[in-house]
């Protein structure tokens, strides 16, 4: 089975929120919602990621970025926004999703999610690390 195929099997089967499968190997996973667990993940196992499948419930901007930014190979969402899509796809990644949408909201569907906002100021995804490392904190590396 391929990686993207285990990762995705797991987060639909098992109701996980993120995935994060390399080798045939389950590197990460979280129940948690948001960005906060790839975020971490990326603190916490960053150079590991590389060439990794990713599977998350929603990827929008901001999670599109930091797949770029520790090379995963590929992403599959359950949402997915219409820029991450685009974004991934013209850098390589192999990209599957459920649903595409025009953009993800914040909890309340009352605007723009704020990392999303966030994530489309930032011109390249080591400015939105580093932007997340001073909003959530740089974990222990």
């Amino acid at each position: 089975m391929e990686d993207i195929d285990l990762a995705r099997s797991i987060l639909e089967e098992d109701k996980w929120n993120l995935v994060i499968v390399k080798k045939g190997r389950v590197l990460f996973g979280s129940r948690e919602r948001g960005i906060a667990p790839f975020f971490q993940a990326v603190q916490s196992i960053g150079k590991s990621l590389h060439n990794a499948a990713v599977a998350d419930r929603i990827v929008g901007l901001a999670v599109a970025m930091l797949c770029l930014h520790v090379r995963v190979r590929s992403v599959y969402a359950g949402i997915v926004s219409q820029e991450a899509f685009d974004m991934l796809k013209k850098m390589g990644v192999a990209i599957d999703s459920k649903n595409t949408v025009a953009h993800i909201s914040n909890y309340d569907g009352t605007d723009l999610c704020p990392f999303e906002k966030l994530a489309g100021s930032c011109q390249k995804p080591s400015q939105l690390l580093a932007a997340l490392e001073s909003l959530l904190g740089k974990g222990d590396r």
